[in-house]
């Protein structure tokens, strides 16, 4: 009888075949699975390595290059305002070319000053050397005008359009091509439908005025928006006030503004008792409140009963300071301050019986600005400097020889200063250091007159152009 120790156990049909079932799974993978696992992780991380080509720029960012053409426009004389003067901030000797109405000439410059006397308008053209810093003014008879470069836009408050407050716009064309100009105008109520300012054009080389109490009849005080859709202009505007009765008329050149600002100083006040209205313009679609405040040389402060000023969208109003700015109030004020709810533009007009003097908010000067300077005495005003700084002056005679070498003055925020030039300079250079201010330069010359001054532009910005990518 078998030993049944001995005998090998059965194998159940159950366990055989999970011993086949485990050697088939122990297989390795075929070289076709691996290749369809590692393909897709290989192509999606070659993707994810893969950068996008970067977008080529639309536009390209100008550069700077040294200025080496430059114009400017003097308009044309008021009575007795016949002297034009010519100055270089680079005291550059060389020869400008000029166009006296329709006349071509030539004007030499030597140390970077000259002069002459002309009756008509006179544009000036600069290259080479005498292309950075060109300046020019016309005076004389109690008047003066800073003479400006054309310019895209141009605002001018507190014009008149009546009998005994009118004023002329005039529009200059210093190029051979004609020029379009679109002028807005506003009154006390708002906009003034003007159809014979709605693209006005001036033939090149020519210039066009317009007497707007002709074309836009109104006694409200107005301000005025230029805007040149082509080519090239130069506006200025001259300001009649002739009185009912005996009193002559005055007239001087109403000083444009660059732009409305919510934070603007009109700076020379003059020091003698007058009339004195401060005009405001607000263009804008919302309703705009003024706060006034009175600027020293030792601080500013907010004058007694001189509340803010409300103005409503798109109108122009009169404040009458002639009974703040006088007496102790008065003494040593040198700028107005304008803080607004809103961006406005401001005029100061001070009347006496034999003068007018138009003082308009001033731009900022970054860096440096010059001025031809008429004669009679002469004061430099420098307010609303945003930081401590340093303003340095320098002045030369008609000679090209330096009168005042280099004064250096400390400004600070929250005050005005005055420097007075001497009476034989005709050129002046002001550079500011650690800070940027407004200023103006007043002449006392038969007469009150106020020039606000702006930045001094020796480099141009050349366009970066290059072929359309396809």
């Amino acid at each position: 009888m078998p030993d049944p120790s001995s005998t090998p156990p059965a194998t159940s049909p159950v366990a055989g075949s999970r011993r086949r079932a485990a050697v088939a799974t122990s297989r390795r993978p075929s070289p076709l699975t691996v290749l369809a696992l590692v393909i897709p992780l290989l192509t999606v991380a070659a993707l994810a390595l893969v950068r996008p080509a970067d977008e080529p720029p639309a536009a390209y960012a100008p550069a700077g290059a040294a200025l080496d053409r430059s114009t400017a426009v003097c308009p044309g004389r008021l009575p007795g305002a016949d002297e034009v003067r010519f100055g270089s901030a680079a005291l550059a000797t060389g020869e400008l070319a000029l166009r006296v109405g329709p006349q071509e000439a030539t004007q030499a410059m030597t140390d970077g000053t000259a002069a002459r006397r002309e009756r008509e308008a006179v544009v000036a053209g600069a290259t080479g050397d005498l292309a950075p810093g060109l300046v020019l003014s016309r005076s004389g008879a109690g008047s003066a005008v800073v003479c400006e470069p054309p310019a895209p836009e141009r605002w001018f408050t507190g014009v008149g359009a009546s009998a005994e407050h009118a004023s002329t716009l005039t529009l200059v064309n210093p190029d051979r091509g004609p020029a379009v100009a679109d002028v807005t105008v506003w009154d006390g109520s708002g906009p003034v439908d003007v159809p014979a300012l709605r693209g006005v054009r001036v033939p090149g080389s020519r210039s066009a005025s317009f007497d707007l109490s002709a074309v836009a009849p109104n006694r409200d005080a107005l301000a005025v928006r230029v805007t040149v859709s082509r080519g090239r202009l130069a506006s200025s505007v001259v300001d009649v006030i002739d009185p009912v009765g005996p009193g002559r008329p005055v007239r001087e050149w109403l000083p444009g503004q660059a732009a409305p600002a919510s934070t603007s100083y009109v700076a020379g006040v003059g020091t003698t008792a007058a009339d004195r209205v401060l005009t405001l313009a607000n263009p804008g679609d919302s309703e705009v409140r003024v706060a006034l405040r009175l600027v020293s040389e030792e601080s500013e402060f907010t004058p007694s009963g001189v509340e803010e000023v409300p103005l409503p969208p798109g109108s122009v109003s009169e404040v009458d300071l002639s009974g703040v700015l006088r007496g102790r109030t008065l003494r040593g004020v040198q700028a107005l301050r304008l803080e607004a709810t809103g961006a406005v533009t401001a005029t100061l007009r001070t009347r006496t019986a034999a003068d007018l003097a138009l003082a308009s908010a001033g731009t900022t000067v970054g860096t440096e600005t010059a001025v031809a300077l008429p004669g009679g005495a002469k004061r430099l005003v420098v307010t609303g400097a945003g930081a401590p700084g340093v303003v340095t002056l320098q002045a030369w005679d008609a000679d090209g020889r330096p009168v005042v070498r280099e004064r250096r003055v400390e400004v600070d925020p929250a005050t005005a200063s005055r420097l007075r030039l001497p009476d034989e300079a005709v050129l002046a250079h002001v550079r500011l250091q650690r800070t940027g201010a407004v200023v103006a330069l007043e002449v006392s010359d038969r007469g009150l007159s106020v020039l606000p001054l702006s930045q001094l532009e020796t480099t141009s910005e050349v366009p970066d152009v290059r072929p359309a990518q396809r």
